[in-house]
């Protein structure tokens, strides 16, 4: 039996020692070692130590999962489930993931979980896949331990409500890194829930989720900078911190990096870069983005003026559960901007909006 850990360590060096870690791995994986399959398939499928192969990486996990290893199944399962080096097959990777599950590896019980809680290749089966959710997070996967803090902070597939059982198994999570367990509990201990409000608290797992790559963090970490709660008031460092939750497509960082380039606050006013920025996240159905599309459309601010363009904003916004954009339309209507003057239909958006809450739209609908 080779010695793994050596051989990882020649692997990582460089030049003839690099050279002889891979020829020993190789012909140990010929010789039909199990664990030199599965860890020249990882290779392979990384693409760090060798040019990434999939198709190569398919080849040895398959030599391994035939020997009933979980590693290789998993591995194998998610190169089916993707179509990545084999054809892309669901049922295929459902059966690799429950071979492996069935023998308690972590990342194969989250997976099957999520096959099974969204009928995926199979009966959809919410108790199994609970069932699945809990194993893996108890055996250490942090995905699931984030599943499960949600699960039993919102009462989801069964689950009864529990805050302080969504904060231990977060906690799990969040010590293990993961970004969004991180940014849950700064929103627990900002919101006070099943814990006493700490701001600080709320800023440090902010903070740290942040650095993690959470968009959500950002927006939030950013929010605090923006208003100065519990951190001395920079809107420059708000702004960086949207954009850095803009630039990986999270919707509110789009629309406050698109608020901050409008206002001129934390960078240099910019209409035109407003625009943008409202746009792309108005494309991902976020009704104040919507709105102010609409509205820039509308008055020819920071894009050419385009008032039939407009309305179909205002509609979508309207559609979405939006107020404004349902007032604005409305107006539309009245005025005939953009669309055929009708009073009728004017004084039933106005309506639409007075029972949506809008403040005022009731007597326009009266005066009408």
């Amino acid at each position: 039996m080779m010695d793994m850990e050596e051989i990882r360590s020649m692997i990582a060096s460089e030049g003839r020692e690099k050279a002889d870690g891979l020829r020993l791995l190789r012909n140990a994986a010929n010789q039909g070692d199990v664990s030199a399959a599965v860890e020249l398939g990882i290779i392979y499928m990384q693409g760090t130590v060798l040019d990434q192969n999939t198709e190569e990486a398919a080849k040895w996990f398959k030599k391994a999962a035939d020997k009933d290893d979980p590693e290789a199944q998993y591995c194998l399962g998610m190169l089916h489930e993707y179509g990545d080096g084999v054809k892309q097959d669901l049922d295929r990777a459902l059966e690799l993931y429950t071979r492996a599950a069935e023998k308690n590896h972590p990342g194969a019980l989250f997976t099957r979980a999520m096959f099974l809680e969204e009928g995926i290749s199979c009966e959809a089966d919410v108790p199994e896949a609970m069932r699945c959710y809990e194993e893996s997070g108890l055996r250490g996967n942090p995905d699931a331990m984030y599943y499960m803090g949600v699960f039993t902070q919102h009462g989801l597939n069964g689950k009864a409500v529990n805050p302080l059982e969504a904060i231990e198994w977060y906690c799990r999570a969040a010590e293990r890194g993961h970004p969004e367990a991180q940014y849950a509990l700064g929103a627990i201990y900002e919101d006070g829930i099943g814990v006493d409000k700490n701001i600080k608290k709320a800023i440090n797992w902010y903070s740290v989720a942040a650095k993690g790559g959470s968009a959500r963090a950002q927006c939030a970490l950013g929010y605090m900078y923006d208003n100065g709660a519990g951190l001395v008031q920079d809107s420059e460092k708000a702004f960086e911190l949207y954009l850095m939750a803009a630039n990986q497509g999270n919707d509110v960082g789009q629309f406050n990096v698109g608020d901050a380039y409008l206002n001129g606050v934390g960078v240099e006013k910019d209409e035109v870069e407003a625009f943008k920025w409202f746009a792309l996240s108005a494309n991902q159905d976020n009704m104040l983005a919507m709105c102010n599309v609409g509205y820039m459309l509308q008055h020819g601010i920071g894009t050419a003026k385009r008032e039939s363009e407009a309305v179909k904003w205002y509609v979508r916004g309207s559609e979405a559960g939006s107020e404004l954009c349902t007032f604005n339309l409305a107006a539309m209507y009245e005025n005939g901007i953009g669309v055929e003057q009708d009073q009728v239909k004017a004084k039933e958006l106005y309506l639409k909006a007075d029972g949506m809450g809008m403040k005022g739209a009731k007597e326009r609908a009266e005066r009408l």
